[in-house]
């Protein structure tokens, strides 16, 4: 693993991780974080189309024409839409934490809001910002929107409010949430100081807010669905058509096969960091005859960690080109093949993703799994040998000094011993528990201390052929349940192919620890781990990283410290770091002269408007002014956009 690939693997919490076979590092990079860029409007067809190409040309290609096919006004030099996305996801990153967070997000897919009320500081209601949208035509969108955003007991970042799941008294503050207080009375009190929010905690739609239907489904909960499809309906795809027969290319009407495979996860802990394990087998890996006369397969391993609200916390991709003689071959048809990697993991409950691709047949499989990696999580690992550990390396399936051997199928012969090692401070209770009527349960007795580990082993020879529960209680709770299957026959073992880091990796796990903090929302808990980074670590790809954290935190002074170095690329995003880090510093020389080098990603209103009020605080009100009316011509220039200006454009060739 190198080090560099550890960064950009999570830089700027990339949405879409792919592998460019015939690209240079530095082309890989740059592709990378323009999918990361795109991501909240690229398709699901465009993100698949890209992902199929070979060439540097045709993603160069590809680009111009995903631009070129949502230019508002064609007939200019300039691409409206693409400068105005960026401007928005440059506000939304420094305003709102990014694209990840429900406001960031709204931000970016329907711009800047007609109006905005906040709450914030009131001892009625909770943090709450309402957002007033005036439709323009949008498809399946109400003329007007109210969008609701709320800081639950005043924790976090703000999340969207939706009217009929979420409640009233969500927004009520903790004062006024003493004894029993009813949905109809929460309606009332809010009302009596706030009457625009109370409305707006009924629905999306002002016109549907009536307190007579406070407690019945509406159409809210479809409105934001079709606010988050916006990309999807509004994106203008038939110039997919033009990659669909380039040679090389798969096209995307052909339905990919799905590949038989059986996966697992494991939580498993290494000198302090806890890793996410994943085991993964598939049934048969269809290969390719190379004009060597090797037998190849390209796969692509994609993990992916979300969290409850759907926020990306980690994210990974790695290859595995496969090159088999005859032998190699027969072999890996008679055992199979198991895929063993590791990725360090924050605490939390997460939803896992592992995707395998065979990109040599495009046969793909999928395995998802609720995981729990908090503090009542065990870290264990079910095979059929343990094993001590001979290297010092972070190694899958490892705990202290031992490694399990697993096949994810969880199938055993008769032959065979169930193993396994576990972390508990108390002796664990064991149990297999059958499925079967009339099979007796099998209790896993003296399993052995090896410090905070415990290690046992059941031998099969005993136990009735049938489907169990591997079943861990630890003081009556169950910590632990897995499916096991014990056979009437053996079967062979597959073959371990398993990533292997060596232990000067650890400096890059706290990295991506605090990435994945910073992913979550818990600024504080990243800059920890950045802080203790050691300082070979601090360079121009971790720094942005870093300075991001420091921002959320309110060190601003910091982040001037950070991105004023000179061997700091001044991105978009840096940039505007830069220039709000220095608008709350009271640095308003500086911060003119950042958001002055920002507009040269995009002309806007909003940039305009923000140099007009630097300038004027700083008491050049003819230089305020000129930028205020630039703001206004811009403004204008966009309302008298014809709507059927977009029906007009040609599809590209």
């Amino acid at each position: 693993m190198t080090r560099r690939r550890l960064f950009t693997s999570l830089l700027f919490s990339a949405l879409f991780l792919i592998g460019f076979p015939a690209s240079s590092q530095s082309q890989t990079r740059e592709w990378k974080l323009w999918l990361d860029e795109v991501g909240p409007i690229m398709t699901k067809r465009e993100l698949a189309v890209f992902k199929s190409l070979q060439t540097e040309e045709d993603r160069k290609r590809f680009q111009q024409m995903f631009w070129k096919a949502r230019d508002t006004i064609p007939g200019t030099p300039q691409n409206e839409y693409m400068i105005e996305y960026y401007a928005r996801k440059g506000y939304a990153e420094a305003h709102y934490g990014g694209t990840r967070t429900d406001r960031g997000r709204i931000y970016v897919l329907l711009g800047k809001p007609a109006e905005v009320q906040n709450y914030s500081g009131s001892e009625k209601v909770v943090d709450c910002e309402l957002w007033l949208y005036q439709n323009e035509g949008r498809r399946g969108l109400p003329p007007l929107l109210y969008l609701l955003f709320f800081r639950r007991n005043n924790i976090g970042d703000y999340v969207l409010f939706y009217p009929g799941l979420n409640s009233n008294l969500e927004i009520l503050s903790t004062s006024f949430m003493r004894g029993s207080v009813s949905k109809a009375q929460a309606y009332r009190i809010i009302s009596s100081s706030f009457p625009e929010l109370a409305r707006a905690s009924l629905s999306v739609i002002p016109e549907e807010a009536n307190a007579g239907f406070a407690a019945t489904p509406n159409s809210s909960a479809n409105v934001i669905a079709q606010i988050h499809n916006l990309p999807e309906k509004e994106a203008e795809k038939g110039y997919l058509r033009n990659f669909s027969a380039v040679e090389g290319t798969v096209d995307v009407s052909y339905s990919a096969r799905e590949m038989a495979a059986k996966a697992a996860f494991w939580l498993t802990e290494q000198r302090g960091i806890r890793f996410l394990n994943y085991s993964l087998i598939p049934d048969a890996i269809r290969t390719a005859k190379n004009p060597d006369g090797f037998q190849t397969a390209h796969l692509v391993f994609h993990l992916k960690v979300e969290d409850a609200a759907g926020r990306t916390i980690y994210q990974r991709e790695k290859e595995i080109r496969l090159k088999l003689d005859e032998a190699k071959k027969k072999a890996m048809e008679e055992r199979k093949f198991v895929f063993n990697d590791l990725a360090p993991i924050i605490e939390g409950d997460f939803d896992a993703s592992l995707t395998l691709t065979n990109k040599t047949t495009e046969e793909f499989s999928v395995h998802e799994e609720r995981i729990l990696t908090g503090p009542g999580a065990m870290p264990a690992v079910v095979g059929y040998e343990v094993k001590e550990k001979n290297s010092e390396s972070f190694v899958p399936l490892s705990l202290g000094d031992y490694k399990v051997l697993s096949d994810p199928r969880a199938i055993y012969g008769p032959g065979e011993t169930l193993e396994a090692i576990l972390i508990s401070d108390k002796a664990p209770r064991i149990v297999l528990v059958p499925r079967d009527k009339g099979f007796e349960t099998v209790e896993v007795k003296d399993a052995l201390r090896r410090g905070s580990l415990f290690v046992f082993r059941l031998p099969l020879k005993e136990v009735r052929p049938g489907n169990y529960d591997l079943v861990v209680d630890r003081e009556g709770a169950e910590v632990l349940r897995k499916i096991v299957s014990v056979l009437s026959f053996d079967i062979p073992k597959p073959i371990e192919f398993e990533s292997v880091e060596p232990l000067s990796s650890k400096d890059d796990y706290v990295f991506i620890l605090g990435q994945e903090y910073l992913n979550a929302g818990h600024a504080a808990r990243a800059v920890e781990h950045f802080r203790s980074l050691p300082q070979r670590l601090w360079n121009s790809d971790s720094i942005p990283v870093i300075a991001r954290a420091l921002y959320l935190i309110k060190d601003y002074a910091g982040v001037l410290e950070l991105l004023e170095e000179d061997g700091v690329e001044k991105s978009y995003p840096v940039l505007l770091l830069l220039g709000n880090s220095c608008l709350e510093l009271k640095k308003l020389d500086r911060a003119a002269a950042y958001f002055e080098q920002v507009r040269k990603y995009g002309d806007t209103p909003e940039n305009n408007r923000t140099l007009g009020a630097i300038y004027f605080s700083l008491g050049d009100r003819e230089k305020a002014k000129t930028y205020w009316d630039r703001a206004e011509a811009l403004e204008k220039k966009k309302n008298e956009t014809k709507p059927d200006e977009k029906d007009e454009r040609k599809e590209p060739s």
